[in-house]
């Protein structure tokens, strides 16, 4: 499997984030409260490609990977 550098990560929202990771959206939310300073802001509902890869980076590989990667 790759590693984390080797993903090119997609502009992704809450809901596909959390179905990455497996887990219901307002536990995503809890998640990502402690690290909203270095993710940065939830904007046009969406988190950008580095924003998701720094998500991914602080939370860790999420189950279902290939949601939120480019194939």
């Amino acid at each position: 499997m790759k590693n984390k550098e080797q993903h090119r990560f997609k502009v992704s929202n809450k809901k596909t984030l959390a179905e990455a990771y497996a887990i219901p959206p307002r536990t995503l939310k809890l998640w990502l409260q402690p690290i909203e300073k270095e993710v940065g802001a939830y904007l046009g509902k969406s988190f950008s490609p580095k924003q998701v890869a720094t998500i991914v980076k602080l939370l860790g590989e999420p189950e279902n990977l290939q949601l939120i990667t480019l194939h």
